[in-house]
Parts: structure tokens; sequence; C-alpha cells
């Protein structure tokens, strides 16, 4: 009385055209950043990305400084003189065979600089999926709205980059006071471990990218939506360049770290 059958459905999918990538970041550590280029794949594709070679890298700032960048690698530029310095806007200009395309990116200050990390033992609950020690990070929030901070958290030196690890902040409702927050975390800390805290500064439109991120990251279940591309502050220059996505920011960075006890 009971069966069941299935039929098997061949959708035909475009395979569309591939974009322009791009990922980087500069910051105030005095260390080297990179640029990455590649293009995108379609999604019946099962090869790696493809990098973008042979391209023109020049990044500016307002202050009259310059730098051309150089490729180390396939698809990847290097930074190597210039630095992030707070209220400074910088211009990357990128040359392809594909296209030409800019960024314009203001480093933003940073609002919270931290002080010191706390943990708190909680046993698994309705709450906590697991028995463990979460993290709370404290320190001064700066007075004047609009300022956005990311956290990045590194367990034992690894960065923790999962999906549940995101935390991205506006200053709406802490404008101005001394805060503690409390971290997400995609599974406690145990005795020993050590976590180091970065805290990042952001622009508003560094704050909407990461956000799509996290949201497409957590994206499922019945009530999915549909996947969308991150927002980007990448631009084409001209109308017949690829398509483009991806980032290129800027932030101050500082640094906390503690061991649980």
């Amino acid at each position: 009385m009971f069966s069941a059958c299935e039929d098997t459905v061949d959708i035909q999918v475009n395979k569309g055209t591939s974009a322009l990538v791009v990922e980087g970041w500069l910051t105030d550590r005095p260390e080297n950043h990179y640029v990455r280029l590649y293009l995108t794949n379609t999604l019946s594709s099962s090869n790696g990305f493809d990098p973008v070679s042979k391209a023109s890298l020049l990044l500016t700032d307002d202050a009259g400084n310059s730098e051309q960048l150089k490729e180390i690698g396939p698809g990847r530029y290097e930074i190597s003189t210039m630095k992030g310095v707070e209220g400074y806007t910088y211009t990357l200009r990128i040359l392809t065979s594909d296209g030409n395309y800019e960024v314009v990116s203001k480093m933003p200050r940073l609002s919270m600089a931290p002080d010191s990390l706390t943990f708190k033992y909680e046993e698994e609950s309705v709450v906590y999926e697991e028995s463990g020690y979460y993290p709370y990070l404290h320190g001064q929030e700066l007075e004047g709205k609009d300022d956005y901070i990311q956290v990045k958290l590194f367990k034992n030196n690894k960065y923790l980059n999962s999906a549940g690890d995101i935390n991205i902040f506006p200053d709406e409702f802490v404008d101005g006071n001394y805060i503690s927050m409390g971290l997400d975390i995609d599974s406690a800390f145990v005795q020993g471990d050590t976590l180091r805290a970065e805290v990042w500064s952001l622009s508003e439109s560094a704050y909407n990218f990461w956000t799509d991120i996290r949201t497409q990251l957590q994206n499922g279940g019945i009530f999915a939506s549909p996947l969308t591309n991150a927002r980007t502050n990448v631009k084409k220059l001209a109308a017949d360049s690829k398509n483009v996505v991806g980032y290129f920011g800027t932030s101050l960075v500082r640094t906390v770290e503690r061991k649980v006890e």
C-alpha cells in the first residue's frame, strides 16, 4: 500500500560569465599587506579559482604617497611600503586585460580600543550548545556615532573563521560608554586555551560587506533566502569592464590576549 518513486530531473543552468574578485586590506600594522585578484567560477565548476596575473595596481593616498604593487605570486600583489594612517583616504587603481577598476577607502578611526579579555564558564543549556568558557571583550567606546568594529579571534594562534565566529558591532546603542561585549564563538574554550582578539576599525561599507558575508554563511533551512553577492566597494571605470565583486578595505588594529585559567 505504501510506495515511493524518484524521478530524475535535469536542470539546465546557464554557465554565466566570470567576474573579477578583489580581496585585500591595508592596516596600520608594521607588516606587508596583499591584494588578491582572481576570477569567479561557474556553479558546476570543480576547479580552483583562476588568478589574474599581469595586472597593474597603483595605491595612492591624499597625502601624496604612492606605491606600484608588485606581483609576488599568481594573482597576489604586495603592498610593501605604504601603511594605514587614521583619516587618510586611499585610492587603489586596478588595470587588467578585462577592465579597469578603482577603490576609494578612508581609514576609519578605531572607536573601541580593547583593554582586557575575560572568560565566563557556562554549562550546556538552551543558550550554550556546550559547556566551557566563553569570552568577553572590554574597552571604552569613543563618543561620536556611526562607528563600527570587527573582532577577529585566534584560538591558540589559529584564526577562527566559521560562520559562528564572525563578530561585527555598530556603536548605535553603546556610543561613548565603557562596554563589555560577549563574543560569538563556534565552540567553547577550555582551560589552557589562549585567545587573541584583534579589534579592527570598519567603515560603514566594510560593516555592510561583513554583514552580507555573515548572512550568507548562516543562510539555511526552509526559509533561506536566495544567494546574493556581498556588497563591494570596487567600481568599474568603464561599462565594458568585467563585473567585479570583493572588497578592499582599510583598518586600524589593536590586540589583546589572554589564557583561560
